[in-house]
This record gives structure tokens, C-alpha cells and sequence, in this order.
């Protein structure tokens, strides 16, 4: 992922994924559940981002407790795991490394996760999960490897991500060619995520989106940082070889047409799907069955209150 992307994901998931390991949230109340992990995953490690975040000072510190300890002191040991050994060790000479304590693992498919059942307290997952092909598959797999009680926090590209450059690439390829071709890849949209995660049997689930919109120069600017984060379409289903030229300058000029800004240059949007669920264990927080409220959530949002005898 780019400079920018990996400074918005260290301002946004890194300080949800603290509140996250220190909150074991119910419906009725947040209950601070301190813990240190023992072994963690991360899973499609890139080139270990989170393990390099993890080492930083805390972004995001409790203010009755400025205490700016890294995350990493509550990781005993990290787990990364990728299917391009090249990508996994390119930062494995960075001082960071020395701040934790990591092991790279090179898996042959990250769709078929090798370890044995409740063997982490945590598993992770950072832009990765947009590249699954069978996405129920493996959030089962994590729910399966992760002890019980214990979190799987990830992010991951979906829903509307790249719709402006969706649309400007379908239109231009509809005027130019006379019909469409899938340029960019199908992603998870965030009304699946929570059903996903319940099938695969997590618990007490938050699901959350955010829109990240970067401004570039033009199209082909954007594109080349696409193909710099390894995020180019592939689409089994594509039409080989390149872009026609005419398409790729009606395009652009759709683009600016369509969504640009004042300035020349034109957004990109990102839409970041954030999502928490825990493995069921023994004395976890659940629910109320359902219909066994007392209070009328209606009556609250209108304003009445909780009436109290």
C-alpha cells in the first residue's frame, strides 16, 4: 500500500484495534477485559505493516493513564504470514523488527491457513482480505485457529472502493468499444460482513465503514499507484493485455466530467470495512434472547427516556 494509505490506516485501525483488545463490548455495557496476547496472526502480512505499527507509540493513549507503551509489549510473539516471500521479508533489516518479537511464514495459499485449532489469541488482518476468493471459507478457518474468547480484528477494501474509476472505465469502454469489460476486482460490501462473520461463528460482531478519498492529478495517476500497491485487477474473467489508448483518455476525461473537483484534480475513494468478532467462549457477555426487552427503543429515540420505578 502507498505512504498515504499506511498513515490513514495507522490513524484509523490501529487505535480501533486498541479499543477493541481492551473492550469486550455487550450490548448493554463495555467491560474492560486488560489481557497480553501470547501469539498473535497476521494474516497477508504484506510486508509486516502491522508489526511495524504495533512498535510505534501509542496513537491513541487513555488520557487518566498517559502511558505511550507500544502495543507491541502486550504481544508476546507475532505470527506473519503471506503467500509472497518476497513482499513478507522486504523489511525484515528495518530496526522495527527488533522491537518485536516476529516470525515470517510463508504459506503456499492464504485461503488454507496451517495451524491446528485455538492456537492464537488473536488474529489479524490488514488490506488483505479484498484478494480472498472464498471469504465464509476463511473467516471460519480464524474463528477455527483462534482460542476461545479471543478476537479477530480486520480491515479490508469493499463496497464502493474505486467507484469513480469503475464507472469512468465502463462508460468510456461502452462508447468507444460497444460494450464493458471487469476492470476492477469485486469486493465484499459491508451489509455481507456482519452475516459473514456470525456464519463463521463469531460473536458480539462490530462491523464499521470509512471513506478515505485521495486527489490525484488524473487517472493515469492514480492507476500507476495502483499498480505501485500491487492492486491492479485480476479478474480471471478480464480481457487480456492493455487498455486501448482511446479508452484510457475517454476515461479520464469521463472522470473529470463526472467526479472531479474544482481544482483539476479528480477523487478516488476508498472504502475501508472495519470489522471485530470473537470466538464464543466461556463466560462471554451474549445478548438477551430476542423479545425479552423491556424498553421500547423507539421511545427512547424520541426522547422518553428509560422510565424507572
Amino acid at each position: 500500500m502507498n505512504g498515504y494509505l499506511y498513515d490513514c490506516f495507522l490513524v484509523y485501525f490501529r487505535p480501533c484495534s486498541k479499543r477493541a483488545v481492551e473492550h469486550n463490548c455487550s450490548l448493554s455495557e463495555c467491560q474492560d477485559i486488560k489481557r497480553n496476547f501470547p501469539h498473535v496472526l497476521d494474516l497477508g502480512a504484506n510486508s509486516c505493516n502491522i508489526a511495524r505499527a504495533l512498535t510505534r507509540p501509542d496513537p491513541d493513549p487513555d488520557p487518566n493513564k498517559p502511558d505511550s507503551t507500544p502495543l507491541a509489549s502486550r504481544i508476546t510473539h507475532l505470527t506473519a504470514v503471506d503467500s509472497s516471500s518476497t513482499l513478507l521479508h522486504r523489511d525484515a533489516k528495518l530496526p522495527f523488527n527488533k522491537d518485536i518479537d516476529l516470525t515470517r511464514q510463508v504459506v503456499q495459499d492464504e485461503e488454507f491457513l496451517p495451524f491446528p485449532v485455538d492456537t492464537f489469541d488473536a488474529v489479524l488482518s490488514s488490506l488483505s482480505l479484498h484478494w480472498i476468493n472464498n471469504l465464509p471459507s476463511v473467516l471460519s478457518q480464524i474463528n477455527h485457529v483462534l482460542k476461545p474468547d479471543a478476537p479477530f480484528i480486520g480491515v479490508m477494501f469493499g463496497g464502493d472502493t474505486l467507484f469513480e474509476l469503475r464507472t469512468s472505465l465502463q462508460l468510456a469502454e461502452l462508447e468507444r468499444r460497444g460494450g464493458v469489460s471487469p476492470r476492477v476486482s469485486p469486493l465484499a460490501d459491508v451489509r455481507d460482513m456482519g452475516g459473514l462473520l456470525g456464519k463463521a461463528g463469531f460473536k458480539m460482531l462490530t462491523v464499521d465503514v470509512d471513506d478515505i478519498i485521495v486527489d490525484y492529478p488524473s487517472t493515469f495517476a492514480l492507476m500507476t499507484d495502483l499498480q505501485a500497491m500491487g492492486e491492479s485487477s485480476a479478474v480471471l474473467g478480464r480481457e487480456m493485455g492493455g487498455i486501448q489508448r482511446d479508452v484510457l483518455l475517454a476515461s479520464d476525461a469521463i472522470y473529470r466530467e463526472l467526479h472531479g473537483n474544482e481544482d483539476g484534480t479528480i477523487p478516488a475513494t476508498f472504502r475501508m470495512i472495519y470489522m471485530i468478532g470473537w470466538k464464543e467462549g466461556q463466560g462471554q457477555p451474549t445478548p438477551l434472547p430476542r423479545g425479552s426487552g423491556q424498553v421500547n427503543i423507539k421511545e427512547i429515540l424520541e426522547g422518553g427516556g428509560i422510565k424507572t420505578d
